[in-house]
C-alpha cells in the first residue's frame, strides 16, 4: 500500500474527499488510483462542466479540489473562479505539465493563492503534497512546490 507517511490498515479510510479534475483520462486514472489506494474518497471530473455538475451533487462532501490548469472550454482558473462564487469551502490546488513559466502567464497573479502541483508526479511526494495542502488552513497563502 502506499503511504504518505502515516501507515494504514487496509480497511482503513480517509474522511477527506478530492475532486480531481483532469482532460487527460492517464492523467485523471493515475491521480485517482493512487489517492484510492492511500484511502481518500476520490470523485473524478474530466471536464469544468462535469466538476461543476458533480459539485452541485456533492459540494458539502469535497474537501479539497485538485484542477488541472489548461483545458478545453472551461480552464482550471476559470472552474476555480465558479468554484469560489458559490458557497464552495473546500481547499483548492492546481496541476499542470507545462512549464512554471507558461503557467504563470496564464493564470498571473490569480494562481498565487493556490498550491501547483507540476506533472510528472513522483507518488511519494504528490501525496505528501495532497496531505500538506489538506492540513493547510484554507485561506493561507502557500508556496508553490515542484516536484
Amino acid at each position: 500500500m502506499l503511504s504518505s507517511g502515516k501507515d494504514m490498515k487496509a480497511d482503513e479510510t480517509r474522511s477527506e474527499t478530492i475532486l480531481v479534475v483532469d482532460d487527460d483520462e492517464t492523467a485523471l486514472d493515475f491521480c485517482c488510483k493512487v489517492l484510492i489506494r492511500e484511502g481518500y474518497a476520490v470523485l473524478p471530473a474530466q471536464s469544468g462542466a462535469e466538476a461543476l455538475e458533480i459539485y452541485s451533487r456533492e459540494g458539502d462532501r469535497i474537501t479539497l479540489s485538485l484542477v488541472d490548469v489548461v483545458m478545453p472550454e472551461m480552464t482550471g482558473i476559470d472552474l476555480v473562479k465558479r468554484l469560489e462564487a458559490t458557497d464552495y469551502i473546500g481547499k483548492i490546488a492546481l496541476m499542470s505539465g507545462y512549464s512554471p513559466e507558461e503557467v504563470d502567464r496564464l493564470i498571473g497573479r490569480e494562481g498565487s493563492n493556490y498550491r501547483i502541483f507540476w506533472k510528472p508526479f513522483d507518488v511519494r511526494l504528490f501525496l505528501q503534497m495532497i496531505r500538506n495542502v489538506l492540513d493547510t488552513p484554507r485561506r493561507e497563502r502557500v508556496q508553490t512546490a515542484r516536484f
